[in-house]
């Protein structure tokens, strides 16, 4: 509130009265501005620039009147001159023709005609130039290889033919034509067209078609892997394990380094119980790829499984050496030990299982009976 007082007494101290309205205030004398003769100025620059143009405009248009005047005088004079000294020629190449005289393509002008050639060629110059200046030239409105001609009727008028091309032979297609040029296809990509459309054929739940499609999907480019593991499985799910054996056999023989061919195989060996076919498949996958630990898991299962406990414990020990978390791997490490009689590590291993959680009741009791059972041993 003392925040509040303090403010609302220095407003009230604005807002009293200093003493300026008791001062005197001087009369105040206002003298005119000189005016500006700018606008003067600018109105006279913009009156002269008018005239001038307009004076410019006047010469260029009587200079065209004159232009145009001139041209038709020669036109109408040019004109007169040709309708007299045509004279009808058709009418008398008829009447020679008649006579049996034939006109000579030869013949020599007479003086007469010699002193007309000048004045005419003369003013047919003065009129090509004045065309030539007021019209564009005839290059720039025909197109290539056309001729205008000229010819002459009774009256004496001239007459401009058409523009005449050059004929062209084998030039000229027929409208409306369309020529239609088949594209090949490579057969990577009919391949990969016809592996679209057996997916879709799997999953519209044909299965049938297909197994057609993957099929010659692999014959036009086998190594579209995909195509060969949906093909397997196409079989595998149908129960068909000797058609999904033989065409991931086929995979594992074409493209060694494709492992992916060497797991399926061993699970559809496997499912057909044959664990040393599915062992020996599994044998060609690297300890050091990406698929060692699935390899590990079913060689331990199916090492165990067949007898062969030494390559159980082989598979159990790479298992332990990734998981050492995983109390089962350390059981079946165990397992594995004491099938072949090595007691001592065996304890060891059972330890550790039983150490870890993870294991399962009848799991953990199996191993603290063997524990009892082999307490002694050191």
């Amino acid at each position: 509130m003392s925040v509040i007082n303090t403010m609302l007494k220095d407003l009230d101290k604005r807002q009293q009265s200093h003493g300026l309205d008791e001062l005197p205030v001087p009369p105040l004398q206002y003298r005119q501005a000189p005016q500006s003769r700018l606008p003067w100025l600018l109105l006279l620059l913009v009156s002269l620039s008018l005239l001038v143009l307009g004076y410019f405009a006047w010469a260029r248009f009587g200079a065209l009147e004159r232009t145009n005047l001139a041209l038709q005088q020669d036109n109408q004079a040019l004109t007169q001159e040709i309708a007299a000294g045509n004279n009808n020629p058709v009418v008398g190449e008829e009447a020679l023709a008649s006579s049996g005289v034939e006109p000579s393509a030869n013949k020599e002008p007479s003086a007469n005609e010699e002193s007309q050639l000048p004045a005419q060629g003369e003013q047919k110059q003065r009129l090509n130039d004045s065309l030539t200046t007021q019209q564009p030239k005839a290059d720039t409105l025909l197109p290539a290889k056309a001729s205008l001609d000229t010819r002459s009727d009774n009256r004496g008028e001239t007459i401009k033919a058409g523009p005449k091309h050059e004929a062209e032979p084998n030039t000229v297609k027929p409208a409306g034509t369309m020529a239609v040029t088949e594209v090949q296809l490579s057969p990577e990509a009919m391949a990969e067209k016809r592996l679209s459309q057996a997916k879709l054929a799997q999953e519209g739940g044909n299965l049938s078609q297909a197994a057609g499609d993957f099929t010659e999907v692999l014959r036009l480019n086998p190594a579209l892997h995909e195509a060969r593991q949906h093909l397997a499985a196409l079989y595998y799910g149908q129960g068909r394990f000797d058609q999904a054996e033989s065409v991931l056999a086929q995979g594992l023989a074409l493209y060694p380094q494709e492992f992916d061919y060497a797991l399926l195989l061993a699970r559809v060996l496997a499912d057909k119980g044959d664990d040393a076919g599915a062992l020996a498949a599994l044998g060609k996958i690297p300890d050091q790829h990406l698929l060692a630990k699935q390899k590990w898991v079913m060689q331990s299962h199916l090492a165990q499984k067949s007898g062969a406990y030494a390559l159980a414990e082989e598979s159990y020990r790479h298992l332990v050496s990734v998981e050492p978390r995983q109390a089962k791997w350390w059981m079946g490490q165990a397992y594995a030990l004491d099938s072949q009689q090595k007691y001592a590590s065996a304890k060891q291993a059972y330890g550790q299982a039983l150490a870890l959680p993870g294991l399962s009741e009848q799991a953990s009791a199996f191993v603290q009976q063997r524990l009892t059972q082999l307490g002694d041993i050191e």
